[in-house]
């Protein structure tokens, strides 16, 4: 029977420090000691790893004597920050080939340390390893960043250290820049982010304990014998090339969550002879979230809770199940190594009568000419199989040969009755679709835009009124390109008078549009005053915001945030505005309730009863701080001129989740804020899940709508917009 070794538990009782007898080891210039008791008379030995990697050559043994190593001083009150952009880091280390050995009796009693995370120590996700090596091995000793968590050390309670902090934020181990990493009866210890030593060209971990959250494990590693803390969802951000390998392997999820995903972003993943261990049965795991078609992972022996369980079986086309005397499965299990069939291309666009696809294997090439005589774009999967049960699969869209944009059969006319204004024409289809691009146009400022399908309509507002309404028409049905632009004006003479604004945003232009005019919303990006100590900024060349589908918690389709600091504001008619209501439907892509990517002033600001010229009036701030790994903190807030004050105490709250009401009355001299979500409250959580504020307030004629975003983009922070609704009373 194989050894096991009980990682994650310590046992209840005082255990003295011993001393470790070094006298077999080969201790001189290339294999040195680092022992914390040290007295300085040994020659080669270190009470430090700072002053070993100081004297150690190119190539290099250190043997570590049981003991807590602190790779960065917990006690030093100075905030890290990294150099050139980079994340800040405890040690840097450089050599050809380096070997960490651990003396004690189990991986615990040597303890490689920090404490040190984004907003808790440090600027950036602090890292406690920085290696330069060109092979890396680590055995029998624990390497953990406590941020999060507490430090217990049985050999001498002494050494023992709180967490710095209760939220989780994102804290490394390390990272190698080299060829090879091997790591054997380590534990690897963090939450967010664990980063356990990722990077190599090749990494192999065996005998192994990592605990983590999201967005933790290396992606490009074979894992054999290890076992897994699984605090978060999708422990793995993605993984690439051959992907992930797991062999007798134990996962324990250590939370509530009803579904589990090994990838994030998604990538291949095989596991061989391991299982998972769950609080419930009905527990669904899948490769990720949101497959794409061509993928494909490998599955053999897995058992959920003692059962046997297709891993991904909403999808599953994505899981291919090796027989038990497969050669793939029996090449994996001599050589270790993924059972991975590279195809040079996973996805493509081609169009009928203009392309063809070239695809290659290691051992063929396949060569694709698509024949798509329909009106109707095809998709589907082109697999390649090997003999001993390899596949994989490129994603083919293929369309139908292009034809020339329709002709107008009828030009373009504009139609105004009963408030609406109507885009009169037609074209010659020929019983295709028409999908042509409409934009609507107020004195040459787009105030609609075709999304989904042609916006036909405009419904007016009193801004319209004595303006110029301009449509233009690109005309395309599914088979043609657009074709040359239609346009059509008319003068609007009147128009009803505003006292109410909604929008679903399907039809919301995105364009940059910087100019703060009555009747128009400012379409932008800022950078608030006080985000002032974080270093970002955006590009003015590209779009802030985008229409289209959501992601995790973001359900449907909606108006995202493109870049950190997007920022609307609607400006309406002059004139003196008293009491004002405003309802924002939202989903934050998040879905376990912390809104934004990090605590580094990142928030969203919903804000009425505000002057858009001068940055002047009040809202609701949503914000993610260092208080709660999985709650936000809602206030009320002042903007003057720019400058924002709180005028309620912050409420932390988890129901910035799926299905978000934001709803703000001012009302005479009070101010009323009022969130709750469709989302059911997480289990043992104790905050509050619907929030209710109220501040007394100045009044002021104002009637503006401002809505800033700061943060960070890229999918995994940003909040969709549904629906806004307004009145002014």
């Amino acid at each position: 029977m194989r050894r096991r070794f009980l990682f994650g538990a310590f046992m209840p009782v005082l255990v003295l420090a011993q001393s470790i007898d070094t006298s077999h080891l080969p201790i001189d210039r290339s294999h040195l000691l680092v022992d914390a008791e040290a007295d300085g008379s040994s020659p080669h030995t270190y009470r430090t790893l700072q002053e070993a990697v100081a004297h150690m050559p190119d190539t290099a043994t250190i043997y570590f004597a049981p003991s807590v190593y602190w790779i960065d001083d917990p006690d030093d009150p100075a905030v890290r920050t990294g150099n050139d952009g980079h994340e800040p880091f405890g040690m840097v280390i450089r050599a050809k080939k380096l070997h960490f050995i651990g003396l004690g009796d189990r991986p615990d009693d040597v303890v490689l340390a920090s404490q040190r995370g984004q907003t808790q120590g440090a600027v950036g996700n602090f890292t406690m390893f920085d290696f330069w090596v060109g092979a890396l091995q680590v055995e029998n000793l624990t390497m953990g960043n406590y941020c999060n968590v507490d430090l217990v050390y049985p050999r001498n309670p002494k050494l023992n250290r709180p967490k710095r902090n209760e939220a989780i934020t994102q804290a490394h181990v390390g990272y190698v820049h080299g060829d090879t990493l091997e790591a054997r009866r380590v534990r690897f210890i963090s939450r967010l982010n664990l980063n356990p030593l990722n990077g190599a060209r090749h990494s192999y971990y065996e005998d192994c304990h990592f605990e983590c959250t999201d967005d933790a494990l290396n992606g490009t590693a074979t894992y054999r014998h290890c076992d897994f803390d699984l605090y978060g969802q999708k422990p793995f951000w993605s993984t690439r090339g051959a992907g992930a390998l797991f062999i007798d392997c134990d996962f324990n999820v250590m939370s509530d969550n009803r579904e589990m995903y090994f990838c994030k972003q998604g990538g291949p993943v095989t596991v061989i002879n391991s299982r998972y261990h769950a609080p419930s049965d009905s527990l669904y795991i899948g490769w990720t979230a949101y497959p794409q078609p061509w993928l494909r992972c490998y599955q053999h022996n897995f058992t959920l809770n003692g059962r046997p369980y297709l891993i991904g079986h909403h999808q599953p086309q994505n899981t291919i199940v090796l027989p038990a005397h497969s050669p793939a499965l029996r090449n994996v299990l001599e050589t270790q190594l993924p059972p991975f069939l590279d195809l040079s291309q996973h996805e493509a666009t081609i169009e009928t009568g203009r392309d063809t696809l070239s695809l290659q294997t290691a051992t063929a090439t396949i060569l694709v000419i698509p024949a798509n005589n329909s009106d109707e774009i095809d998709r589907f999967c082109l697999t390649a199989t090997n003999d001993d049960g390899r596949e994989a699969a490129s994603h083919l869209t293929v369309m139908p040969s292009k034809l020339p944009p329709p002709t107008f059969l009828r030009h373009p006319a504009i139609i105004v009755h009963n408030g609406v204004a109507t885009i009169d024409y037609e074209l010659d289809l020929q019983g295709r679709r028409d999908e042509s691009r409409i934009t609507w146009y107020r004195n040459g400022i787009a105030i609609s835009t075709s999304h989904r399908t042609p916006e036909r309509t405009y419904l007016l507002t009193e801004a319209d009124k004595g303006g110029l309404l301009t449509v233009t028409i690109e005309p395309k049905h599914q088979r043609s390109k657009y074709g040359n632009i239609a346009i059509a004006s008319v003068e609007i003479t009147k128009a009803p008078k505003m006292t109410a604004l909604d929008t679903d945003f399907h039809d919301f232009p995105v364009q940059w549009q910087q100019e703060v005019l009555p009747g128009y919303w400012t379409v932008d990006g800022y950078k608030p005053l006080d985000t002032a100590e974080y270093p970002w900024d955006f590009d003015r060349t590209k779009l802030m915001w985008k229409y289209g589908e959501g992601y995790n918690g973001a359900v449907g389709r909606g108006l995202l945030q493109e870049q950190r600091g997007a920022r609307l504001m609607y400006t309406p008619v002059k004139r003196k505005y008293g009491n004002m209501h405003l309802t924002l439907d939202v989903d934050p892509t998040k879905t376990a309730g912390q809104g934004f990517g990090s605590a580094t002033g990142q928030y969203m600001d919903v804000c009425l009863k505000f002057d858009t010229h001068t940055l002047t009036g009040y809202g609701l701030r949503i914000i993610r701080t260092t208080k709660h790994a999985k709650a936000v903190d809602f206030l009320l807030v002042r903007y003057d001129q720019g400058t924002v004050t709180p005028i309620s105490q912050p409420v932390s709250s988890t129901c910035y989740r799926t299905g978000c009401t934001i709803s703000l009355d001012f009302i005479g001299k009070r101010l009323t804020a009022h969130v709750e979500t469709r989302t059911p409250q997480p289990a043992g959580s104790t905050l509050p899940h619907m929030v209710d504020l109220t501040a007394t307030v100045e009044p002021n004629a104002f009637g503006g709508i401002h809505i800033q975003h700061t943060g960070s983009s890229g999918g995994e922070s940003t909040t969709m917009l549904h629906r806004l609704h307004a009145e002014w009373k």
